[in-house]
């Protein structure tokens, strides 16, 4: 991991400190674009190429900011990069808007359940770039350091109070524990390790996290970032008033420069009925609209998140779920919209549900009588929404044509 940093850092023009950027950007009085990337990681390595390249879209902008490029999240200090605070940890690419004061501007980044593509774009970027840099350059703009904050006092990540539970409990791969590193979604898992130990983790009030704008009732274009393009009938941000056209300026008090700090706002408010205030502008006038939400309406599709399917929230079932192999369904009279799935073990034969009889050639097509068509992350996470360590659990299998049941309980931590 170390050496990947290395390599990542010897881009030209971009450092591999903060403190150097910082020192940098207060002597040249320009703003910070800091990235955070998780190399091992293939999601967003396509953008992470066209950001460090520049282009025609991106060099001349980037060209203006002390650019900062870390790839080892654990040695982030904390106190300076408030990660804690404006981070979806199951991103492995992120970016930064700092002041040389180490005021953050904003942030830029996101994905959906459709891919890690849906909601950043080079286009994107180059807007926010630009409502950073025309921020940073206003007189008017309130010049003040942020005091470092307390970080649950911890400097980095290794010193979060979740840290050394988590360490004990994780299935991590060789790769990992020989490079010591950790990757972005598992920071997610440590912040809630102490709330698991305690049992007051709450599977599903607590991973309502980065909502989409769609849970207001409202799209945005993606490469303007902030320009709504869709309002739903009736939904909430149609009766704010909100309509195609405006342009959203402010969040929250939380002044924006793309979709991630809008989604950074919605972050941030609360689970229960709340209402949002949003500055919006048509024509030219600001305007206010106050965004009255309901219970629930946080709550987002988790099937990609990789802290969750293979998290430290619920429970493992033991084996990864495939999908159906050819003309299984029709051979073994299985409906489309039923659950048909591959058992894959690797070198995990030690599991419960390993030593209860269940194998490879086996399709497993229900789990304690449910049977949605779900495989991969969507199965893993709609399990670990149900299940818990010490939990007992029954499979309706397929042993060629013959059904059998296998009961297992699922191991205690």
């Amino acid at each position: 991991m170390l050496a990947l940093a290395r390599l990542g850092a010897a881009q030209e023009g971009w450092l591999d400190s903060l403190e150097a950027g910082l020192a940098t950007a207060k002597a040249e009085d320009k703003p910070l674009f800091v990235t955070l990337r998780c190399l091992p990681c293939k999601q967003c390595a396509d953008f992470d190429r066209d950001v460090l390249e520049g282009g025609p879209a991106l060099e001349p902008l980037l060209a203006r900011f002390v650019r900062v490029r870390i790839t080892d999240v654990s040695r982030v200090d904390l106190r300076l990069l408030p990660l804690l605070d404006l981070q979806d940890f199951d991103l492995s690419w992120w970016g930064y808007f700092l002041s040389p004061d180490a005021e953050v501007y904003g942030v830029f980044g996101g994905r959906d359940e459709k891919s890690d593509a849906s909601r950043i774009s080079v286009a994107a970027l180059a807007a926010a770039l630009e409502r950073v840099l025309a921020h940073h350059a206003d007189p008017e703009r309130v010049r003040a350091r942020r005091p470092l904050p307390a970080a649950f006092g911890a400097k980095t990540v290794r010193e979060l109070p979740g840290y050394a539970s988590w360490r004990k409990t994780a299935h991590l791969d060789e790769q990992t524990k020989a490079a010591d590193c950790i990757h972005c979604h598992q920071v997610a898992e440590i912040l809630r390790q102490p709330a698991i130990d305690a049992g007051t983790f709450d599977k599903r009030r607590d991973f309502e996290i980065w909502p989409l704008p769609e849970n207001v009732g409202l799209s945005v274009d993606r490469d303007h970032g902030l320009r709504v393009v869709a309002v739903a009938a009736d939904g909430p941000a149609a009766r704010a008033g909100i309509v195609a056209g405006d342009e959203i300026v402010r969040a929250s008090d939380r002044r924006l420069f793309g979709q991630a700090d809008l989604r950074a706002a919605l972050h941030h408010a609360s689970r229960d009925p709340t209402r949002i205030e949003l500055l919006v502008r048509r024509d030219g006038q600001e305007r206010t609209a106050t965004i009255a939400l309901a219970n629930g309406w946080k709550r987002t599709v988790l099937d990609w998140r990789m802290s969750v399917s293979q998290g430290n929230a619920g429970a493992d079932p033991g084996f990864w779920p495939l999908p159906a192999k050819g003309d299984d369904r029709k051979r073994l009279a299985v409906a489309d919209a039923a659950m048909l799935i591959r058992p894959w073990f690797g070198p995990r034969t030690d599991d419960p549900v390993y030593r209860a009889g269940l194998r490879q050639d086996h399709a497993i097509v229900a789990v304690d009588g449910e049977s949605p068509n779900l495989v991969g992350r969507a199965f893993l996470v709609w399990f670990r929404l149900r299940k818990e360590p010490g939990d007992d659990v029954e499979l309706s299998v397929r042993d060629g044509l013959e059904r059998r049941t296998i009961r297992y309980r699922l191991p205690k931590r």
